[in-house]
């Protein structure tokens, strides 16, 4: 086939793909969830869905909207009961987080992604750094590490990269949580979701250790999305933080306090990006740290 067809054939059906997306993701979560288990279990009722799940996990879909159009996510690593799945390939997640990013990154930028899922902001990131950056995604979970690793070289970010790491407050080795909604992973020091699935033991990665070891460059600005251990993260890069003075987008799970008390502490200011209560009362939020002037 001439390559003019094979990239309209690719387009086309990535369109398709696309769209299939949205109409399932919008289907009724519970509904949605019993289809997807009846996929996965091989019980469907009818040939044709799984079929159709079959052609939907060959091929990747573009993201139809957003900071991350047209860039690609690997479907097979995007299962249609994924919590984020329609938001992700309509380029809707986290809109606040995605403006702050537009904000706050540059050509040529260090952004680490911690606590990366399955990688959307890792090629977001990798998108608005440009070819002179770097990227630096930090995925413990295997599976997820994996889809952000997929989904990095589907896009051809050569200045991106994943280490399937958690980020605490020292090196060494974590127990991790395994949720059946594998973006609810968590350590085990941070408490124990209802619906864990497996324990495994995962190296633990301390920012200012590898920072001053020479081993990555300081960051200019990091995204941290521990699921609660967002506490544990900065604690371990601290020093890096008081020298480099990076912006830090931080997802809070309960943290808000402490996280804003450390902040002030560090010479920062805080912002509640997703509405106007103050960061320390807000409750789970996404806050954006600057260092102030």
């Amino acid at each position: 086939m001439p390559a003019p067809l094979r990239q309209l054939r690719q387009e086309i059906t990535g369109r398709l793909r696309n769209g299939a997306t949205h109409l399932i993701t919008g289907m009724p979560e519970d509904r949605r969830a019993r289809a997807a288990a009846r996929v996965r279990a091989g019980r469907a009722s009818r040939a044709l869905l799984r079929t159709a799940a079959g052609w939907y996990a060959r091929a990747p879909v573009p993201i139809a909207g957003g900071l991350a159009h047209l860039l690609y996510v690997s479907t097979a690593d995007l299962p249609l009961d994924h919590a984020h799945a329609g938001l992700i390939v309509r380029g809707t997640l986290e809109p606040p987080v995605q403006e702050a990013l537009r904000r706050l990154l540059a050509p040529g930028d260090v952004f680490y992604d911690v606590g990366a899922n399955i990688g959307f902001f890792t090629i977001l990131g990798a998108r608005l750094v440009g070819p002179q950056g770097r990227v630096v995604a930090f995925e413990p979970v295997p599976a997820c590490a994996r889809a952000v690793g997929r989904n990095i070289a589907l896009n051809g970010f050569a200045h991106a990269e994943i280490r399937e790491e958690a980020v605490g407050a020292a090196g060494g080795r974590a127990r991790l949580l395994v949720v059946g909604e594998a973006s609810w992973s968590h350590l085990a020091s941070t408490g124990r979701h209802a619906d864990v699935r497996d324990e495994i033991d995962v190296t633990v990665v301390s920012i200012d250790e590898l920072v001053q070891a020479g081993a990555l460059p300081p960051p200019d600005v990091l995204k941290i999305d521990t699921e609660g251990a967002e506490l544990q993260a900065i604690a371990g890069m601290r020093t890096t933080i008081e020298r480099h003075r990076p912006a830090i987008v931080c997802e809070l799970h309960d943290t808000n306090a402490q996280f804003a008390a450390l902040m002030d502490a560090l010479g920062y200011t805080t912002t509640n990006l997703d509405g106007p209560a103050p960061v320390a009362a807000a409750g789970p939020i996404h806050a954006l740290a600057q260092p102030r002037t």
